[in-house]
């Protein structure tokens, strides 16, 4: 591959092209409506009264304790019914108001037959879930050849890394040209629920990397307002990388998952042209904040990868969670001194054994396996050989060029990215 060199002149900025966003979970307003009973009145009666004649009261007394007695035990049955009346409409009040108590609990709960749209689960409306494809999310196949399912990562802040819980229906036939909608679905142990679909592009021609694929290495962000002490080439601003971000955008870059560079390199897949893999070293707080931003922006999807043993390691990536960043291992704690190659890390000083116990640990943190980013770029035949016992994808050093077909997936070489180049200079990096 012939040598790509770093103009020197300054070029100008560019609009972002929108490439099509993964699917959301939807939200849902919930309506309540109370429905109240009013008690029902009771009818009252007025008692009707008659006079007697003279010879009618001269009767009565001759009678009058008989009849006085008789009035004593009419009057007692009619006190007695008229409590019982009473007493039973209190009781028909205290009935009304609590059939209007447990109409209006029963109608806020479950919608009318007009409401059907909103009968959902609440935690799924309110689901702070966070989903994200692995690579392109319009994944482009050249018929006859295999689709490889990337598969998807997502994050939640009250349960953490959810990776192991996506489910992926839709199927791909790659054996002929057509459009495939792949879905990955999950959820948390709430009910809260994310979604997510990769448009499946199976075509029977289409241009392709022929050289090779540039995966580059960044390091820090930081803004105008905001510049480190020891500025150097490692960190780059803010605006830069937005005009970088933006010419990807704007020229149809493709960005291929881990399954897909390993296969191209292989020798067993094809990469639609101009493939590009953008990866971010030891998770900086510039990056995870201005950058995720910005990546968010232009909606290009880049790894981080990130030091496991750092305290706020695994808070970082749920804090940090976003559909257009994976999370990746920078090792556990292999990111120190002690070593005897290279940059000396400590990696030459340990074995097999030590290594893969050591990714392992890492991967149990950032949730992921597909690729690593060896710690100052140093590598053993044991590290490959760990990275082997661990499954990962991908890992890839510090040397500095495109990675080619029939280079050894366990240390492949990056890009690195300077804060000193110009967008010209980047161009001439990232194109064949």
């Amino acid at each position: 591959m012939a040598e790509r060199r770093t103009p020197s002149t300054q070029g100008g900025g560019t609009r972002p092209h929108m490439r099509r966003a993964p699917g959301a979970a939807p939200s849902a307003n919930r309506h309540a409506a109370t429905a109240r009973r009013s008690p029902s009145s009771a009818a009252r009666t007025q008692p009707r009264c008659a006079t007697a004649s003279s010879a009618s009261r001269v009767q009565a007394r001759r009678r009058a304790p008989q009849a006085s007695a008789r009035r004593s035990s009419r009057a007692t049955w009619l006190f007695a019914l008229g409590a019982l009346a009473l007493a039973g409409i209190a009781l028909w009040g205290v009935i009304s108001l609590a059939g209007a108590i447990v109409g209006g609990i029963t109608s806020a709960v479950t919608p009318s037959a007009g409401d059907s749209a909103i009968i959902e689960d609440s935690a799924a409306t309110t689901s702070d879930i966070v989903i994200g494809l692995n690579g392109d999310a319009d994944t482009f196949v050249l018929a006859g050849e295999n689709y490889l399912e990337a598969g998807a990562h997502a994050t939640d802040p009250v349960h953490g890394i959810l990776n192991d819980a996506i489910e992926v229906t839709g199927d791909v036939d790659a054996s002929r040209a057509g459009d495939y909608t792949v879905t990955y679905s999950v959820a948390d142990p709430d009910g809260g629920t994310a979604t997510a679909e990769r448009h499946v592009h199976v075509v029977d021609e289409m241009d392709t990397m022929q050289t090779g694929v540039p995966v580059l290495m960044y390091h820090y962000v930081y803004t105008q307002d905001a510049p480190p002490e020891n500025l150097n080439g490692n960190y780059l601003l803010d605006t830069k990388l937005a005009e970088q971000l933006a010419y990807l955008t704007e020229n149809d870059f493709y960005f291929p998952s881990y399954q897909e560079v390993r296969a191209y390199l292989e020798g067993t897949h094809s990469l639609p042209a101009k493939s590009i893999v953008l990866t971010f070293d030891d998770g900086e707080a510039g990056f995870l904040s201005r950058g995720i931003e910005l990546l968010e922006e232009y909606k290009v999807p880049a790894t981080s990868f990130i030091i496991a043993s750092e305290a706020d390691a695994a808070d970082r990536v749920v804090a940090n969670a976003s559909p257009y960043v994976s999370f990746q291992s920078h090792s556990y704690n292999m990111h120190r001194a002690g070593g005897t190659i290279g940059h000396g890390g400590i990696v030459s000083a340990l074995s097999r054994e030590e290594i893969a116990d050591d990714l392992k640990q890492a991967q149990a943190v950032v949730g992921t396996s597909e690729a690593l980013a060896y710690p100052y770029g140093d590598v053993t035949d044991d590290a490959r050989a760990a990275v082997d016992d661990a499954g990962i994808l991908c890992a890839f050093t510090t040397e500095n060029r495109w990675a080619e077909p029939g280079d050894d997936v366990r240390s492949l070489p990056r890009v690195r990215i300077s804060g000193e180049y110009t967008i010209d200079g980047y161009k001439s990096l990232v194109t064949e």
